[in-house]
């Protein structure tokens, strides 16, 4: 059976210069862009189909197979960098934005940029309002964390906002509830899994992505697209093991351990 798989990407840069200006512990999910480039030739020359974001916000419609590539945090390489590399092949992507980055954040997009994105046929999606962890707010906070970003988006951009990722990819069953009520009807998360193509996607809970980081090798990347079983499974094993260390020491510790070592000289 075809299956779905949603990959996940952040910043990418052109030159040394543009790796470095990227925050220490974002690089690991960096890429070069000859590397995207690289990547998006492998499915077309695989026939993997990319597609469209909006097909699954169509609740009765199956998701088809293939691959949906989405991009975290709203970094200007997405409009700068990734944006020429997909026009130039016909393709689409969604990007997810962190509302309060937009135009605030050095290395970030500005408003103009996210505009152009949505003219040129990208899906534009929410990614918090301050990328904290949802799950850690309290109740009012965390309705206004995605409210306010919700509605910050809508209003610059004059589309609907159908669609979001979960910072850090936590949540709990009261970030999906007020998600929907806030007015998203399709969320991504970052459990590493696919989806079974000729059935509607769920929109119950978050869907499944993979990682896409700096030292994912072609061949991994291939067995992403693909969905292997025994790929998705190695992948699955080292998930939980990350996923029982965040919850024995804490969203905020483990990030701070994560963003330590990422930051190190050697790293």
């Amino acid at each position: 059976m075809k299956r779905l798989s949603i990959l996940m990407y952040h910043a990418l840069y052109a030159t040394e210069a543009q790796r470095l200006a990227i925050d220490p512990e974002d690089r690991p999910y960096a890429i070069s862009t000859d590397t995207f480039a690289r990547q998006l030739d492998l499915l077309s020359k695989a026939n993997i189909p990319v597609i469209s974001p909006h097909a699954l916000e169509q609740p009765a419609a199956p998701a088809p197979g293939g691959v949906l590539l989405t991009f975290d945090d709203g970094h200007a390489s997405n409009a700068e960098l990734a944006l020429p590399l997909l026009r130039q092949r016909g393709l689409v992507a969604l990007f997810f934005v962190t509302s309060d980055f937009i135009g605030e954040r050095p290395g970030f997009c500005t408003w103009d940029q996210v505009r152009a994105l949505s003219l040129a046929g990208m899906t534009i999606g929410g990614h918090g309002q301050t990328h904290r962890f949802l799950s850690d707010l309290p109740d009012p906070e965390l309705r206004r964390e995605l409210e306010q970003s919700h509605n910050r988006i809508a209003q610059e951009l004059q589309v609907p906002v159908m669609q979001m990722s979960f910072p850090g990819g936590r949540y709990d069953a009261r970030c999906l509830r007020i998600a929907h009520e806030v007015g998203y009807r399709v969320l991504h998360g970052s459990d590493i899994g696919t989806l079974p193509a000729q059935h509607a996607a769920p929109q119950h809970r978050p869907l499944p992505r993979l990682a896409i980081r700096t030292n994912t090798p072609d061949s991994v990347f291939l067995e992403f697209a693909r969905a292997a079983p025994a790929r998705m499974l190695q992948a699955q094993a080292t998930s939980r093991a990350k996923t029982w260390a965040r919850r024995l020491i804490g969203n905020q510790r483990y990030h701070r351990l994560y963003a330590r070592l990422k930051g190190a000289p050697s790293a």
